[in-house]
């Protein structure tokens, strides 16, 4: 139980780990996405502010030497100045003399730092527009600088500049939220895990429990005959200068019992193959109404030694199932078995009648199995079917039963996709019902 514990508990930090892993790798691939559009919408606006400031340059240069400029360009180049400052852009513009043309109001760097970034473009940049990104005290800015010459020949730099602590202090706050979601999210998982987890391992320790119970019954019913054996064989060898004729009584007492200790190994020995799926199967089409017939005639001499009558009630028409002919067999002899062993010895002659019968229904075959034994009650009815369980364990062990035989029946009925059931009243008998498929074979190619 300890070990299932610790199973569970592996399994739901396992889970969780595997949730936390795959939330961190979706957080950080998010992150780095956004970030690198973020950052890339930002550089290409930039550029194009850039770009934009640039085409107003001839007019600035007309407007400094005291030329006219049209109104309507007047007012659209002041439009888009407040475009920029709507946007938290600012901007400058110098001449070839690195004498500034025009500015923004807002300036976030002095002229110096200014100087140092055109200094950089000129120093190693290759590109058209160069980007940087330049951090102060206050400030974390993205700076587009780019270079344009007039139709005179004369050296333009313009320089838009952008504060990014709006941006990146939202991506921090989605961060924020992207974690807080993972930790909850884990939190979670750990609890529905655990509680998951506790219901998938619920089968797991019940047939660990019922391996446990197999393995105490199966000691406990072989530790009976082997203390019984040996009881009998001391008596025996206490008796050193006895006849083996006068031992008899004990020595058939002791092979008895290695009869016995046989049956429960042999079936001990079924149903470990059919646990594993050992279990050979062989299915082809089985006339269930001559196979009961030939097993009914096996027991009529074992009958006939409680003066029990078997009868058995088939039609003259097959009754064909697909399945393997020497598990099917196994089944009746065990039903056929039970019956003549709870069958009540002094009974009058009406109660002491087996009746095996096989008839077709609408839902396939149905074999019956009729007594008029001890009966089981309702109680009981539930549990008949299991592993060791005998319903008059002295009247069982006294008639060689072994307490598996019906657990043997059950596991041959379920391969067969077939339904067992039993109808029972405690002294008045017991009916076990069995449905299988029928089989109708192949159809002809002319039908």
């Amino acid at each position: 139980m300890l070990s299932l514990n610790k199973l569970r508990l592996n399994l739901t930090l396992m889970n969780t780990a595997v949730l936390i892993g795959l939330s961190v790798f979706v957080a950080v691939s998010l992150y780095l996405t956004i970030n690198m559009d973020m950052e890339s919408g930002v550089s290409n606006n930039l550029e194009i502010y850039c770009s934009q400031l640039a085409n107003n340059v001839e007019q600035l240069q007309t407007q400094q030497e005291g030329g006219t400029v049209a109104p309507e360009t007047q007012k659209g180049y002041q439009e888009f100045k407040d475009t920029l400052v709507h946007n938290s852009i600012a901007f400058t513009i110098w001449d070839d003399a690195f004498n500034v043309m025009d500015k923004s109001e807002s300036q976030p760097l002095n002229q110096d730092q200014l100087f140092r970034l055109i200094n950089r473009y000129f120093s190693g940049n290759r590109d058209k527009y160069l980007i940087s990104d330049y951090e102060t005290d206050d400030n974390n800015l993205k700076i587009c600088t780019y270079v344009t010459v007039s139709k005179d020949g004369e050296m333009r730099v313009v320089q838009a500049m952008k504060n990014m602590d709006t941006e990146r202090g939202v991506l921090k706050n989605a961060v924020r939220m992207i974690l807080i979601v993972v930790l909850a999210g884990a939190t979670l998982s750990l609890l529905c895990g655990y509680f998951l987890s506790g219901r998938a391992l619920v089968p797991v320790r019940k047939s660990m429990d019922q391996q446990r119970e197999f393995l105490a019954d199966a000691s406990h019913e072989l530790r009976t005959p082997i203390a019984v054996i040996q009881t009998n064989l001391e008596v025996v060898k206490a008796s050193g200068d006895e006849t083996v004729e006068s031992q008899s009584t004990w020595l058939d007492n002791a092979y008895d019992e290695t009869k016995r200790m046989h049956h429960i190994v042999e079936d001990l020995m079924f149903l470990a193959r059919a646990d594993s799926g050992d279990v050979h199967f062989e299915p082809a089409p089985v006339d269930i109404g001559y196979l009961i017939m030939e097993v009914t005639e096996r027991f009529i001499p074992m009958a006939a030694q409680k003066s029990i009558t078997i009868l058995s009630k088939v039609p003259m028409e097959e009754l064909n199932v697909m399945g393997d002919e020497k598990q099917l067999t196994q089944l009746m002899v065990i039903l056929i078995d039970n019956a003549i062993k709870y069958t009540e010895p002094g009974a009058d002659e009406r109660n002491k009648t087996i009746v095996v019968q096989a008839e077709r229904i609408e839902e396939g075959i149905e074999i019956c199995v009729t007594d008029k034994g001890i009966g089981i009650s309702k109680e009981e009815q539930e549990k008949i079917f299991q592993r060791f369980y005998r319903v008059d364990k002295v009247r069982s062990r006294a008639e060689g039963g072994t307490g598996l035989g019906l657990s043997i029946a059950y596991w041959i009925v379920q391969k067969h996709k077939g339904i067992i059931r039993v109808e029972s009243e405690e002294n008045v008998g017991t009916k076990m019902i069995i449905v299988f498929p029928s089989y109708e074979g192949p159809k002809e190619a002319n039908e």
